[in-house]
């Protein structure tokens, strides 16, 4: 009995020697929308280990659960915002291992990273999984969160005025001024050949690109209005999309959009740049990002670059 014990002992104690865990660690398990986090990997290894451990380039895949009571969730892509970093600490009899990414949501709701993988002298661990609640404000405890994903509570309708209408939605007054202006523009650009009854209209690609001029020319981010020239670009480009390749942009997230232009068949490259303005646009709508001149310049530009590309050449239009 006696050394029975003893062998269970020296198994026991050999186990506990070898034995190597694994710890995932996160900054922030509750972020707003467009907030970087910082994922951590760490373990502690003898010095003869031999390790492999395979870094993700640009998206992290995670699970993206809008409501908790739900069990289903979609996989979705968290991006990264710089590659991925690891250090060895090497301590007097054993080695620290760390590796760190830092990745950032554009979603609301509650993101499950799985742990990733992690080999030890040929033999395969997992580090434990991570959950992060992104939201699109700050949270409120006892009000649900407000999201375009999600359900409103009912409010009271308040009184109409039309003093706090016009305050509350100058900018889509805007948005009317400036269609009724491209709609104007475009009356006026027809020329009607009554002898030979002939009407030459203007293009999509036409009538988009003079709307993007038009935004430019009103050097709205000169005016502290750097979100509403945004909020206005993402709708002239989605606006041109959804009339281009007959589908229904307006309403949907950048990741969704990136989906369906997916499915429609655009390159890869076209794809990138559309997701590139959109994000820009959704960092400065919710993560209060604050471009220079010179990137509002370059993104209009790519904007243009967008149109021409995606639009038919005369060849094909005859």
């Amino acid at each position: 009995m006696i050394k029975a014990l003893f062998y269970i002992l020296i198994l026991g104690c050999f186990f506990n020697s070898s034995a190597q865990p694994l710890k995932s660690t996160i900054s922030q398990s509750e972020v707003l929308i467009g907030q970087p986090i910082t994922i951590t990997y760490q373990t502690t290894l003898h010095e003869n280990d031999s390790i492999s451990f395979t870094p993700k380039q640009s998206i992290i895949k995670a699970r993206l659960v809008t409501d908790p009571s739900e069990s289903t969730a979609t996989e979705i892509d968290l991006e990264l915002l710089k590659p991925f970093q690891d250090t060895s600490i090497i301590k007097t009899d054993s080695l620290k291992w760390i590796g760190e990414y830092q990745i950032m949501t554009w979603d609301s709701g509650i993101f499950i990273i799985p742990g990733q993988h992690f080999t030890i002298n040929g033999s395969t661990h997992t580090f434990p999984d991570l959950t992060i609640a992104s939201y699109l404000t700050n949270p409120i405890e006892g009000i649900d969160i407000y999201d375009i994903k999600e359900s409103y509570a009912e409010l009271p309708p308040p009184s109409f005025s039309p003093t706090q209408f016009i305050k509350a939605n100058w900018w889509w007054l805007l948005i009317l001024l400036f269609l009724v202006i491209v709609f104007l523009t475009f009356r006026r650009s027809k020329k009607d050949i009554q002898k030979e009854d002939k009407s030459i209209s203007v293009s999509l690609k036409d009538r988009t690109l003079a709307a993007i001029d038009t935004l430019e020319s009103l050097n709205l981010w000169e005016k502290e209005q750097l979100k509403e020239h945004f909020i206005e670009l993402s709708y002239i480009l989605r606006s041109y999309l959804t009339a281009r390749y007959r589908i229904t942009l307006l309403e949907k997230t950048t990741y969704e959009t990136r989906i369906i232009l997916t499915e429609k068949g655009l390159k890869p490259e076209t794809i990138d740049l559309i997701v590139r303005i959109l994000s820009q646009s959704d960092m400065v709508k919710f993560a209060k990002s604050n471009p220079n001149t010179a990137v509002v310049q370059n993104i209009l530009t790519l904007a243009r670059k967008i149109i021409i590309e995606t639009s038919p050449t005369e060849s094909n239009l005859a």
